[in-house]
C-alpha cells in the first residue's frame, strides 16, 4: 500500500513546497528512499519499472516465494541507488526497523539505504527477518510505524506524515459475521491505527489517503491504490497549504 504515499510527495512538490528529509518505515521506507535517490522523477522510474513490473509479474514471482518478490525489489532499489550510501543520497533519508532480540526500534541515519530499507520492509510471517551488522530485523511497523520522531531528530522544522492506517467503522450485523480469521486481521488493523495515531500527535499535519479497502499483498491494484493515493493527496493538500503560511 506504500505507492499511496507518492500521492502525497507530487501534491507537495507540485504547491512548491520543499522536501528537506524524508523518514519512512516498511514499505513507505521504500517509497521513500526511491524518492531520496533521485526526487519524483526517480520515484516514478522506480514505480513505472520496478513496481508495476511486479505488480503485473506478481503471480509468477510469489509462485518462487515471497523472497523472491523482496529479492526484486532490493535489486532495482541498489540500481537507483548506484552504491550510495545514506549520507550520500540527494535527499536526506532515515528509516527504522524493528530488532528481532530486542524489540526496540533502531533507525538507520547512515550505511547501506538499501539494507536498512529491506531490514525495515521484513514483514513478519511473511519475509524471513533481515540480517545486518549482526542483527535481525524485522518490519520496522511493528514498533513504529510512522516516524515523526526521525524528522524531528534531523531537525525538520515542519512534519508531514502520511499515514496508510485508517480503520473504518462496520455495522453490528457484519462484524457478528466476522469468521475468526477476518477478526484477526481486523484486530491487526485496528492494532496498527492505534500505534499510527500515537505517532501522529507529533507530526503538525498528516496525509491520511483511504486505502484501508487494501492489503499488502494487493500488487495487482497498485494503480487503484495510486489513484486512490493521488486523490485524497488533492484534498489534503488544501488542508495543509493554510497551515505552511502561519
Amino acid at each position: 500500500m506504500g505507492v499511496a504515499h507518492i500521492g502525497a510527495i507530487e501534491e507537495l512538490e507540485r504547491a512548491g513546497v520543499k522536501i528537506d528529509c524524508i523518514c519512512g518505515v516498511s514499505s513507505g521506507a521504500i517509497i521513500g528512499l526511491a524518492y531520496a535517490a533521485g526526487g519524483l522523477e526517480t520515484l516514478h522510474k522506480f514505480y513505472d519499472g520496478a513496481l508495476i513490473d511486479i505488480a503485473q509479474k506478481n503471480r509468477m514471482i510469489f509462485a518462487k516465494g515471497p523472497d523472491a518478490a523482496f529479492k526484486y525489489i532490493a535489486a532495482a532499489l541498489k540500481e537507483l541507488c548506484v552504491n550510495k550510501k545514506i549520507n550520500d543520497l540527494p535527499v536526506r533519508f532515515s528509516c527504522s526497523a524493528t530488532n528481532l532480540a530486542t524489540g526496540e526500534s533502531e533507525s538507520f541515519f547512515e550505511g547501506d539505504p538499501v539494507a536498512a530499507v529491506m531490514a525495515s520492509s521484513a514483514y513478519p510471517g511473511v519475509f524471513a527477518p533481515y540480517g545486518l551488522g549482526g542483527k535481525w530485523y524485522i518490519d520496522g511497523g511493528t514498533t513504529r510505524n510512522l516516524p515523526a520522531e526521525d524528522a524531528r531528530s534531523m531537525e525538520a522544522d515542519f512534519i508531514i506524515g502520511s499515514s496508510t492506517y485508517v480503520v473504518d467503522a462496520v455495522d453490528d450485523k457484519k462484524a457478528e459475521k466476522m469468521n475468526r480469521i477476518e477478526v484477526a486481521s481486523r484486530a491487526l488493523d485496528i492494532l496498527e491505527k492505534e500505534l499510527s495515531r500515537f505517532h501522529e500527535v507529533q507530526c503538525d499535519f498528516c496525509f491520511k489517503p483511504r486505502v484501508d479497502n487494501y492489503k499488502w499483498f494487493d500488487f495487482f491494484k497498485m494503480e487503484e491504490i495510486l489513484e486512490q493515493g493521488r486523490a485524497n493527496a488533492a484534498k489534503d493538500i488544501e488542508k495543509l497549504l493554510p497551515l505552511l503560511k502561519k
